[in-house]
């Protein structure tokens, strides 16, 4: 299941019932728990249970304000691993709605550029979690596109 919860805290609670009745359901929580908004933590939070995840999609629009390359976004993935740990927190591009103020490169690069981060919690988040999390394997390394809204 894959979800965009409403901002803050509202519909934690409803998370948590689903989470316990269907304990072995894969849950994908995106645009990184709504992360500029109030409460964003408790969203974060939820990937506490065994099969939550937090997917990224979105956090470069919402930290849109500051623009690239970012750097709250880059303390907010600090703040989430120090909640659930990276293993728990894999990378989106809300890509092609993103397009309007970023390119795609710009979506995940600004991960890849950051000195916040490890190599191996850079590694993780962009990629490794999510084809743990999804089942993914023997998966292709694509060409880079040129001007793929760039």
């Amino acid at each position: 299941m894959s979800v965009d919860l409403a901002d803050s805290a509202q519909q934690v609670a409803e998370m948590k019932e689903i989470i316990s009745e269907c304990p072995a359901l894969k849950i994908a929580i995106g645009h990184f728990g709504m992360v500029t908004r109030r409460d964003w933590q408790e969203q974060i939070k939820l990937a506490r249970n065994e099969h939550v995840m937090i997917e990224s999609g979105g956090i470069t629009w919402l930290f849109n304000d500051e623009f690239y390359p970012f750097t709250g976004a880059v303390w907010a993935i600090k703040e989430a691993i120090d909640l659930v740990g990276v293993e728990k927190l894999m990378w989106g591009s809300d890509y092609p709605r993103t397009i309007v103020a970023i390119t795609y490169r710009m979506s995940y690069d600004f991960v890849v550029k950051t000195n916040l981060l490890t190599e191996e919690e850079k590694a993780l988040f962009l990629g490794k979690n999510a084809e743990m999390f999804y089942g993914f394997n023997n998966l292709q390394q694509l060409p880079y596109i040129k001007n793929m809204s760039e």
